[in-house]
């Protein structure tokens, strides 16, 4: 049976969305003597995966380090024989952001009988254990939108927009926001909705409905990610409430950043995508030579306690939008798209 099918099979059994990445180790070289990395991405439309791989690629320049990406567009099934190629050019690291945690395990159970290591990146694997993940705390990220919010809205209705149920990380990110909000008799959840797939016209759909199930008295609306955040605005600037109520945000891609400095959308949280990608091809590198990579924390997916490195973030306002649009990796945005002109923000 190839690994196509026992993921094929394992995806039918069980659905876990999320991001990670594998690498494997030294054992086979390119002709040159270069390290090999295979690289397969859950997807490509979005700018973030695009900063990533050129961060990767000039990290691994940096080391006589050969890459090669394949992306799954979603589709765990593809990855898999996306993986199943890569593998078979007997590569020394495999980093893969996997489309689900669940059906990933064959595909880390295939690397590592073949004497892969793997690193999970940006997301965990629930039913086999890799060797090391890189990561951002979803947690903090949770905690610092909800720190805003009641800096922006310290009483009145919340509304919670939440990501897809299938995502691994989901919980950790609601833990967040409950441990800021909980217990606050100034705050009431009127509305809590799950969005399939993370869409922004769900997402749009789910702010029309708290609206109007509350006549348009919400205070803040608690969303976990920026295209969420986007359909969320277009609500509330369809009923002239557009900077009046609180939005928060994940990913601070530019469109959004464009959304902060205007007031429409109050905060997203950047992940510091120069410390992500390079982290992986270090932590490759590492793996490959036998070393375990340099770490924060344990973390346990259900398959084992595994070494991760926590990737930076940022609250990003419309306070500290120029600062920290001048600290983001190269080619994620510059000032000049923000703000439309380089004497706004120098």
């Amino acid at each position: 049976m190839t690994l196509r099918n026992v993921v094929a099979r394992t995806f039918g059994a069980s659905i876990i969305l999320t991001c990670t990445a594998i690498s494997l180790p030294a054992i086979a070289k390119t002709a040159d003597g270069k390290l090999l990395v295979a690289v397969s991405f859950q997807r490509q439309q979005e700018q973030r995966w695009a900063v990533d791989r050129a961060v990767m690629e000039a990290e691994a320049a940096k080391h006589n380090v050969e890459l090669r990406f394949e992306y799954a567009n979603g589709d765990p099934i593809k990855q898999a024989s996306q993986v199943e190629s890569l593998l078979a050019r007997d590569p020394d690291v495999l980093i893969i952001c996997p489309v689900n945690g669940a059906s990933a395990g064959p595909i880390v159970k295939s690397a590592k009988e073949s004497g892969v290591p793997v690193i999970a990146y940006d997301g965990g694997v629930t039913t086999a254990k890799v060797d090391f993940y890189i990561t951002r705390d979803n947690y903090q990220v949770g905690v610092l939108q909800a720190k805003e919010a009641l800096k922006f809205a310290p009483k009145g209705n919340y509304a919670m927009i939440k990501g897809d149920t299938q995502w691994q990380e989901l919980p950790a990110f609601v833990k967040g926001w409950k441990d800021v909000l909980q217990g606050n008799e100034s705050i009431k959840v009127v509305f809590d909705q799950y969005t399939t797939g993370w869409s922004p016209t769900a997402a749009q759909a789910h702010a029309e409905n708290a609206l109007s199930a509350n006549s348009d008295n919400i205070a803040a609306f608690m969303v976990m990610n920026d295209s969420m955040a986007t359909g969320t605005v277009q609500a509330l600037k369809s009923r002239n409430l557009e900077g009046k109520v609180f939005v928060s945000g994940n990913d601070a891609e530019t469109p959004t950043l464009k959304l902060i400095k205007s007031g429409a959308q109050t905060m997203s949280v950047y992940t510091d995508i120069n410390d992500f990608g390079s982290s992986a091809i270090k932590a490759a590198i590492a793996l490959a030579n036998k070393q375990v990579p340099p770490h924060e924390k344990m973390v346990d997916h259900g398959a084992g306690e595994v070494p991760t490195h926590i990737v930076p973030i940022v609250a990003v306002t419309k306070d500290n939008l120029c600062d920290v649009v001048k600290s983001m990796a190269k080619g994620w945005t510059s000032p000049n798209e923000v703000f439309g002109g380089p004497n706004e923000c120098k």
